[in-house]
């Protein structure tokens, strides 16, 4: 008989256990925190619901839509996309159309952008492995500078000239200059990137909804969701994982799972900490040099029926901290309890522990609502409630160099034939959500031994 211990209840775990309780395997999902979700889950305050992030419920794997559209039947909407870059007290349609670059930017400053594409192409730059080098190959230096540099170093904490382009393989793959305004001039027909869409669907009450219906089902099949259960310790006999120790939050007791399969959802790094006994110092040391992105999401509260049109604008301006501004009820009206009012989220990018991230709630709040009126979308005293939410290592850092530092993290891993590392936390991977969801069916698929092509989720094309 076999025994699944899932490390966490994000997309992917839940994906896993699922599918895998839904066989009749003993399942039992272990998450340190009292929801469902990770880092797509949904969090409330006086009846209004926030995300981490924005997150679109967009694929082109009938699979993992079958398995969302499954859950939530009807409470999955299909929303219409619309989004804007903040840039010099001006904001730009993205995807980018035509009238909003010559309406804002004028015809000379426009052809300046074009000339610089054009020498970009022509010039081509050899070496990509650099984030800006690859930026630039596709945009042009002009447009580089104006909506890439600056915006880069607020999410990362870091230049592009100092990030891998792996960044852009993961998140912009197929995009340029050239695909953007094409884009535009077709108004999204044929086979766009994902970064592109036009419309995706979305939870009626906030992406968690998805994740705590998994749960759910998961118990309903016998798995076992313990929530507020932190895992602390991970036993191995050098070949395969034997058990974990969680610790209790309620009670602050520990326990120990034994199982004969393990997938793991955790940060990657943290996983090779916990490990009993340690791994080889080179192990610890590379694991040690790779890093992950915070955010802190402040969520307003304002007493406004509407605030701007946008499910979600980039802020590209050096006079502000914050990155994105996420408007909620453009999402879906369900997620504001009193219509007289808009939810803003505030997403604000940091190092865990560092100054920003250990600011007050108070005065993180403070700093919104001015940073709200700065930009000229509310006034600082509309702004009428709020809470705070810290996510810890939200996004894994393409650092240069950071990909000889995981191979040799995920060669050591690897030597454990009965674990499987999952989502974007367990892979070290910025990736989508969907292939998140992916990523933990096919662990169960090889757990529950099934040959290639005869599986029941096969993993057909992803979203770029």
């Amino acid at each position: 008989m076999k025994k699944a211990v899932i490390i966490g209840a994000g997309p992917a775990g839940l994906a896993a256990a699922d599918m895998l309780a839904g066989a009749g395997v003993d399942a039992v999902v272990l998450e340190k925190d009292n929801c469902a979700g990770g880092l797509s889950r949904t969090v409330t305050y006086k009846g209004y619901y926030f995300d981490i992030g924005g997150h679109r419920f967009y694929t082109k794997n009938n699979t993992v839509l079958s398995w969302w559209q499954g859950l939530l039947g009807r409470d999955l909407k299909v929303v219409s996309r619309r989004s804007r870059i903040y840039y010099k007290q001006g904001f730009f349609m993205y995807p980018l159309t035509l009238a909003s670059i010559f309406s804002r930017i004028g015809l000379a400053a426009s052809v300046s952008i074009l000339l610089s594409y054009v020498r970009s192409r022509i010039f081509k730059g050899s070496d990509e492995s650099g984030y800006e080098q690859w930026l630039i190959n596709r945009f042009g230096r002009k447009l580089y500078d104006i909506f890439f540099k600056d915006y880069t170093h607020k999410v990362w904490g870091l230049l592009p000239v100092r990030l891998s382009s792996d960044v852009g393989k993961q998140r912009i793959k197929g995009l340029s200059l050239y695909e953007a305004v094409r884009n535009a001039c077709n108004r999204g027909r044929g086979n766009i990137t994902a970064t592109l869409i036009r419309e995706f669907y979305y939870p009626r009450l906030g992406a968690g909804m998805v994740y705590d219906a998994a749960a759910r089902r998961i118990q309903q099949k016998n798995g076992k969701m313990l929530f507020g259960h932190e895992v602390v310790l991970v036993r191995h006999d050098g070949a395969r994982i034997i058990s974990v120790v969680c610790k209790d939050a309620r009670t602050g007791r520990t326990s120990e799972a034994a199982g004969t399969d393990f997938c793991s959802s955790m940060p990657l790094t943290q996983l090779v900490s916990l490990l009993e006994p340690a791994p080889p110092r080179p192990v610890l040391d590379a694991c040690r040099r790779l890093r992950y992105r915070s955010i802190v999401m402040v969520n307003c509260i304002v007493s406004l029926p509407s605030v701007f049109p946008d499910n979600w604008i980039y802020i590209n301006s050096p006079h502000v901290i914050v990155a994105r501004i996420q408007n909620f009820k453009n999402w879906s009206a369900d997620m504001v309890p009193d219509s007289r009012m808009t939810s803003l989220a505030m997403e604000y990018f940091c190092d865990e522990g560092d100054m920003f991230w250990s600011m007050s709630d108070r005065a993180l709040l403070e700093l919104a609502a001015g940073e709200l009126e700065a930009l000229k979308l509310c006034a600082r005293a509309d702004v009428a409630d709020g809470c705070v939410v810290r996510q810890a290592k939200a996004y894994p850092v393409y650092e240069k160099g950071y990909g000889a530092q995981l191979d040799i993290v995920s060669g050591y891993v690897k030597n454990f034939a009965n674990l499987h590392c999952i989502g974007r936390y367990g892979t070290f991977c910025y990736n989508n959500m969907d292939h998140s969801v992916m990523s933990g069916f096919l662990a169960a698929q090889k757990i529950l031994g099934y040959p290639p092509g005869e599986s029941p989720a096969k993993p057909e094309a992803l979203d770029d």
